[in-house]
């Protein structure tokens, strides 16, 4: 079997998966790809001597060996003089898998003196060999009490690691490690009036070998509650949007990598990546000043301004192993400020385009089967100098959001004949005035209260003339025109995106993805009543960045696609629950860039495409295999 082939089976597998009974608790990895440095994997080795906790590590590809190997140096030269800062997980940032309270922690412990050689020892601490013991066999470490009664351990962290507003113990070594209330030493049990409580996605410290540890590892396992003090046994972990793959696999590259869904870990040794978007193909295009992406099924529609200035819309087909393939491509007027959006439920695509005048230029495309452009109808509007589409609900047209020539949003609604032959506008209404113009379509706008009826309509985000986020809803009637309804505005903001979230069945979200005046990424959940009116539910942050891009994948499924401080793409992940709660899921990295767009779509599983502009203009599209649920 080729390895094409086998790829296209572990996708096959992974769909499987992906539709198998979804598990009443489900927990994501504790770290990221992203914290960890190129080339290297999360690891686990053993089943822990056939028990339910489990020793997390990470490995390297050895070029030279074609193996795996836990350290950075060569084994002879670690053997020599073998040191904790060896081992690739050393130093690695630790998330919670789980809200909670912390009940029990440490965070200056020292660490083990020598890791071990492999057929020899380590060198611990004295203060794990002292009488009585004066280090806590969790070393530096956190246990969190979870809302539905378990505990979870997290173990062996760096010393001052672990945040001090998450744990008040700033001692480096207890009296009596075995002076324990219930399963828990007593110096180490946090005061109820001091308990921090930790969110799922929150970093709570670093990976070390403190405690007792051989070598730099993450502890962690999760026990049913039974007493004050007191837990049951360990019980079995399951991850989800999660993917790994078996570690006698003697190579370094994507494949034979499987989602795990609601799975504990079981295969040994097993590489793991411990996020649900997982690089699979790419493909590199001509130089471009902008990009925006969109995708249907298996056709990916770029549209970029080209070397010469000129709109320029190319097609793709995209494989189920992730790969591209060029299809089509057209040019068309010469301008800035690109905008796509589908018009409808197929390929087909509108453009828009602040003309070299300075005014909106709208352009429908069909798009063949075979990926195949032909222009169609093509129509003007007034002055623009940010332009922003969107479809129109579930009328065959767009919606476009441009900032117009006094500096005020104006939208237009517009009607296209199926047959792409003719634009014609319907309404225009006016908002704010204010920059950084972003645009959305709400289809079941609805309170988690309201007993009837649904919002239907545009949402559209500014950075107002006050430097403040600036929400507005648009209610789309029967004559297919705008009506304004509620506003909502913000804390201050460099730039912004909007993205729709499917909470339910009969309900959307709105999610506005941020940069704020300080340079972090923010996601901000409102809700929409029926009435048009916004409520803000839940924000979540990410890291420092430079650009902000957003794309629904899939019903309460959020990516954020930035470019980070240190100019490179960066994707998160997020859910988004019915109450607005927005928990970060994942974090993938990838190379530098000067600027992104992001879509989703389906091919034999389910893909995130990421378009983005190399550090040297070249466009170049990137496909995510999602394994969420």
């Amino acid at each position: 079997m080729s390895a094409h082939s086998r790829s296209l089976g572990r996708l096959a597998a992974a769909a499987m998966l992906a539709s198998s009974p979804v598990a009443l608790a489900q927990y994501p990895f504790p770290g990221s790809s992203a914290d960890l440095p190129a080339g290297t994997y999360w690891w686990i080795a053993s089943d822990h001597a056939g028990t339910p906790p489990r020793d997390l590590e990470a490995v390297r590809f050895h070029p030279t060996e074609k193996r795996f190997t836990r350290i950075w140096p060569d084994f002879a030269d670690y053997a020599t003089d073998p040191k904790n800062i060896d081992w690739i997980l050393y130093g690695v940032p630790v998330q919670a898998i789980a809200d909670g309270v912390v009940i029990s922690c440490w965070r200056n412990a020292p660490e083990g003196l020598k890791p071990d050689v492999h057929g020899g020892d380590s060198v611990p601490h004295p203060g794990r060999t002292s009488n009585p013991l004066r280090i806590p066999r969790s070393g530096n470490h956190l246990v969190v009490r979870t809302d539905d009664g378990k505990d979870i351990l997290y173990a062996h962290m760096q010393p001052d690691s672990v945040p001090t507003e998450l744990c008040p113990h700033d001692a480096q070594f207890v009296n009596d490690a075995e002076d324990r209330i219930g399963d828990y030493p007593r110096e180490t049990l946090v005061p109820i009036s001091l308990r921090a409580r930790v969110e799922r996605g929150q970093d709570i410290g670093r990976v070390g070998s403190s405690g007792a540890s051989a070598h730099p590892h993450l502890h962690i396992h999760i026990a049913p509650v039974i007493g004050t003090y007191s837990v049951d046994s360990a019980i079995p972990l399951p991850y989800h949007e999660a993917w790994q793959k078996p570690g006698s696999v003697s190579h370094d590259s994507a494949d034979d990598f499987v989602p795990l869904q609601d799975e504990p870990l079981m295969l040994f040794p097993a590489a793991i990546h411990p996020d649900p978007l997982l690089r699979r193909g790419d493909v590199t295009g001509a130089v471009a000043s902008e990009v925006e992406v969109t995708a249907s099924s298996d056709t990916v529609v770029t549209a970029t301004r080209n070397a010469a200035g000129q709109l320029a819309v190319n097609t793709w087909r995209l494989a189920g192993d992730g790969t591209f393939t060029p299809l089509g491509g057209a040019v068309s007027t010469a301008g800035t400020q690109v905008a796509l959006a589908r018009p409808g439920v197929g390929r087909d695509v509108v453009t828009g385009l602040r003309t070299s005048a300075g005014n909106l230029q709208l352009t429908a495309w069909r798009v063949a089967t075979n990926g195949a452009l032909e222009r169609k109808a093509e129509t003007g509007g007034g002055a623009a100098s940010e332009v922003a589409l969107a479809p129109l609900g579930s009328t065959f047209g767009v919606v476009s959001a441009v900032r117009n020539a006094s500096g005020r949003l104006q939208l237009t609604t517009w009607d296209l004949t199926t047959d792409l032959a003719s634009f014609s506008p319907i309404g225009t209404v006016y908002g704010p005035e204010g920059t950084r113009v972003a645009l959305t379509y709400v289809t079941l706008g609805r309170g988690q209260n309201d007993t009837g009826g649904q919002f239907s309509g545009a949402v559209t985000a500014v950075r107002n003339a006050a430097g403040n986020l600036e929400l507005t809803t648009w209610q789309l009637g029967a004559d297919q025109k705008l009506v304004q309804k509620g506003s909502f505005v913000a804390g201050t903001v460099s730039d912004v995106a909007l993205s729709t979230v499917s909470v339910s069945n009969f309900r959307e979200l709105v999610v506005a993805s941020v940069r704020t005046g300080s340079g972090l990424l923010r996601n901000i959940a409102f809700e929409i009543d029926s009435a048009g009116q916004l409520t803000r539910r839940e924000d979540a942050d990410g890291g420092h960045v430079t650009e902000v891009r957003s794309a629904r994948v899939t019903g309460k499924h959020l990516v954020t696609s930035v470019r980070d401080t240190t100019g490179r793409l960066r994707l998160y992940t997020w859910d988004v629950d019915a109450a607005g709660e927005m928990r970060r899921t994942g974090e993938s990295l990838a190379g530098g860039i000067l600027s992104s767009s992001v879509a989703s779509t389906y091919v034999g599983g389910r893909f995130v495409v990421s378009a983005v502009r190399l550090t040297t203009g070249e466009v170049r599209l990137i496909a995510w295999d999602a394994a969420l649920q």
